[in-house]
């Protein structure tokens, strides 16, 4: 099922885990070069229930959200995340 962020908090930790490191998106704000991935773009502009909102954002019960499009910048997987460090998407 289609996933949104809760609040902003929760919608910052999703891209920085996954926007920040995603080669669909290597636009550099400083240099002002590179593209963006529109996903971010029309999370913020639709509705989850509106037809354009994006579809990559998934979440299942049980499951943490993910966004299906990622691909690493190394394309390698994710380093898994500190153990001592709280998970806000367990269930």
């Amino acid at each position: 099922m289609k996933y949104r962020p809760s609040n902003g908090t929760e919608g910052a930790i999703f891209q920085e885990r996954f926007c920040e490191n995603c080669a669909h998106d290597d636009y550099d704000l400083e240099a002002g070069t590179g593209k963006s991935c529109d996903i971010l773009m029309r999370t913020m502009l639709h509705g989850v229930d509106d037809p354009e909102y994006p579809k990559e954002w998934q979440q299942e019960p049980g499951e943490q959200p993910r966004c299906t499009a990622f691909l690493s910048h190394d394309a390698e997987p994710m380093k898994p995340k500190c153990p001592n460090t709280i998970d806000l998407f367990e269930g």
